[in-house]
């Protein structure tokens, strides 16, 4: 990451994207994943675009900008145009929003945004019509070019190569991008995969789904998703203008709490429990080895794993049953042996189960080894 002259956390959604599209030898949409990937590092990096994102906010743009004694008078006033005006900006954020909306990252819900942006003739007339602040569109495709400039510029030697884009160069990365779509236009899979990779930025910063309430403070009601922080102890909540809040789901990560009369969520994009795990390991703690379900022979990267349940953070999140490599030789052994017998790794083995003398299963009790047959096999 010290190749990059940016923050850890975007460094590290560019060499994870790298990494990840690097174990693929032929996929056509690569430089599109690759460009979604640095407008969304962009998207992060600045404060979101979208006018009066958050209740609370009376932020103008472009046309509607005021000093700030303009800002304090404003608020007093109550003349028929000014109203009409806010509103119908709060009709033209709503659209806006729903024009460009990703029910799973508000990150790329604001690169998409971008990409329209820069694909637009006129700019200005976009951010008018979409109710996007200028200056920050404008910041965030600067950011963007320079990461994609980034990327190519840096030179890997050695153990290092694994870090190098391999699809393509810095245009073909840009021509892709600037291909127009009507729609949004990444694929289920290509959404996961960069979910994959913005959590493996913001894994510390992941929030639980609690349930859904209707709070009231003051005169206001707001609905909101209540979630609980893995670095906080009061509940956050998810802004019901959030891309993600229609989803709810039930882990998110996250760039940054704003604190007006609640904490929000900002920057939420939606993840899975395994990612979590995958990603961010070092904050998870495993059970010891679960006899039910029984280990098992993986002929895809040709290893034994064994079953566990993870719990996450300091409010021992429980996780459904992962998956881990085993690593005691002793249980190794007896596992290759079970699933040999099992027809996991020959599965010509399968039709002479039936004439085995004992289930292959008995090779994993605690006592089998005892055993003269299974003492045989297993030091074999």
């Amino acid at each position: 990451m010290a190749q990059y002259p940016m923050s850890p956390r975007h460094s590290r959604m560019l060499l994870t994207v790298i990494q990840i599209m690097g174990k693929v030898k032929i996929y056509g949409r690569a430089n599109l994943v690759l460009g979604y990937t640095l407008a969304a590092a962009a998207a992060l990096s600045l404060s979101n675009p979208f006018v009066m994102q958050f209740e609370g906010s009376h932020t103008d743009t472009n046309g509607l900008k005021k000093d700030e004694s303009d800002s304090i008078d404003s608020k007093k006033r109550t003349d028929k145009e000014a109203k009409l005006r806010k509103k119908k900006l709060k009709e033209s954020a709503k659209v806006s929003r729903a024009k460009f909306s990703n029910l799973s990252s508000d990150a790329l819900t604001v690169a998409y945004a971008l990409q329209c942006f820069e694909l637009s003739g006129n700019s200005v007339e976009f951010c008018d019509d979409n109710a996007l602040h200028l200056k920050t569109m404008e910041e965030m495709s600067k950011l963007r070019k320079q990461l994609l400039q980034l990327v190519f510029n840096q030179s890997f030697c050695g153990l290092q190569q694994e870090f190098s884009w391999t699809h393509g160069t810095a245009e073909d990365v840009e021509r892709a991008w600037r291909v127009s779509s009507n729609k949004y236009p990444l694929l289920l899979n290509e959404e996961e995969l960069l979910g994959q990779v913005i959590c493996a930025s913001w894994a510390d910063r992941v929030a639980k789904h609690v349930r859904r309430v209707l709070a009231s403070e003051g005169d206001i009601k707001v609905n909101a998703s209540r979630y609980q922080a893995w670095m906080v102890k009061e509940p956050v909540f998810l802004h019901r203008r959030s891309s993600v809040a229609k989803s709810a789901p039930e882990f998110l990560v996250y760039s940054e709490l704003l604190y007006t009369k609640r904490p929000y969520i900002h920057g939420a994009t939606s993840v899975k429990s395994d990612w979590l795990v995958k990603y961010a390991g070092s904050l998870c703690t495993f059970s010891a080895p679960l006899t039910d379900p029984k280990p098992y022979y993986d002929p895809l990267t040709d290893q034994l794993f064994c079953w566990v349940i993870p719990t996450f953070g300091p409010h021992l999140w429980q996780f459904p049953l992962h998956g881990i490599p085993i690593k005691d030789d002793v249980h190794r052994v007896a596992v290759f042996a079970f699933s040999l017998l099992e027809g996991h790794v020959l599965p010509c083995l399968r039709s002479v189960r039936k004439f085995m003398a004992a289930s292959p299963g008995s090779i994993l009790r605690l006592e089998a080894s005892g055993h003269r047959r299974v003492g045989n096999l297993l030091t074999s």
